[in-house]
């Protein structure tokens, strides 16, 4: 059991970068939907149909470029040249597949994070549980980080809750300006 627990531990921290990219990138662009959703006074009902659209739309492109990026990858490391060593060890143990799918749920967990407060309340509330909802989801995605590289919890926790904060400030200003 302690072999299957190690490898499954293994596999996770062999795809951090998707696992990071995708909650990251997934909960932030959702995150930008349902609060320019909700500052353009949208009916509860489209504001989740939206979600749910952006959250597969999202999961399928960055899962299919995912792929064609790590395809791309090993094939430009298999070309034997001299300059090209760096790289072709990472390379060659890479899964274009599991990389994807990896990338794809990880979309697809972040996207539902901002979603996730619809469970308890509607959009008449306001962004502020929006908003809070999905920072303290980053923040406990950098704390998970840490287990797998050895960082501070706290010091990983906050890089990608301000990291994710500036992300959501800048789609809220752009929102509202262009809004």
């Amino acid at each position: 059991m302690k072999n299957q627990v190690d490898a499954v531990k293994y596999k996770f921290g062999e795809n951090i970068r998707e696992i990071i990219f995708g909650v990251e990138d997934g909960a932030i662009g959702n995150l930008g939907v349902v609060v320019g959703m909700i500052e353009g006074l949208a009916p509860t009902n489209l504001i989740i149909l939206a979600g749910l659209a952006t959250m597969f739309a999202q999961a399928i492109s960055m899962g299919a470029g995912n792929y064609l990026s790590v395809k791309s990858e090993k094939e430009y490391f298999a070309v034997p040249r001299k300059e090209r060593k760096y790289g072709i060890a990472y390379s060659k143990h890479k899964n274009p597949v599991i990389s994807s799918l990896v990338m794809s749920i990880s979309v697809i967990i972040g996207a539902a994070i901002p979603l996730a407060v619809f469970l308890f309340t509607d959009a008449t509330v306001g962004v502020a549980p929006f908003i809070s909802v999905t920072l303290a989801g980053l923040f406990f995605l950098g704390i998970v980080q840490s287990r797998y590289t050895l960082r501070n919890w706290l010091r990983s926790g906050v890089e990608i809750l301000i990291i994710g904060a500036f992300a959501a400030l800048a789609g809220y200003v752009i929102g509202n300006v262009l809004g």
